[in-house]
């Protein structure tokens, strides 16, 4: 039952998604420079979630890592949602939010099932199933089908 609710609480964080790629096509087109655009949505995100901790973190905030070093891979998650936004700006104007969404939901979803397989940076190792792995297929008949519609 708490995995489900859990998976609901991603479900309705999903479809924040949407609104976001589309705002950051429209914001893509209007400036004229994907990365431009990327940059002013990060510094949205950046002064929201600054605002977040500055409010729930008593003083000045610390980092915490128990006298270990951060893995320098750790730092890398940025550039992954930088990637991700550039992507998907510059792609919603072209071929729109449900296809780009459609196919970047299926890649998703094959890099998670990849990374689940063999416990990547250490996620808890699932192995992917027939079940899964029929999952996935049925995602990428479904991009396909989204995209003929």
């Amino acid at each position: 039952m708490q995995t489900f609710l859990l998976m609901l609480v991603a479900v309705v964080a999903g479809f924040v998604v949407p609104i976001q790629s589309i705002l950051n096509g429209r914001l893509g087109h209007l400036l004229a420079n994907p990365f431009l655009a990327a940059l002013v949505s990060f510094l949205g995100g950046t002064v929201a979630l600054s605002l977040v901790v500055l409010v729930t973190t008593p003083g000045i905030p610390q980092v915490s890592t128990d006298g270990k070093s951060l893995p320098w891979y750790l730092f890398t998650g940025g550039l992954f949602g930088a990637v991700f936004v550039t992507s998907v700006l510059t792609l919603v104007p072209r071929i729109g939010a449900t296809n780009v969404l459609a196919a970047a939901v299926v890649g998703q979803f094959i890099m998670a099932l990849i990374v689940d397989h063999f416990g990547i940076l250490g996620v808890p190792h699932i192995t992917a199933s027939p079940m899964r792995l029929v999952g996935c297929l049925l995602l990428v008949a479904g991009m396909l089908l989204i995209n003929r519609g």
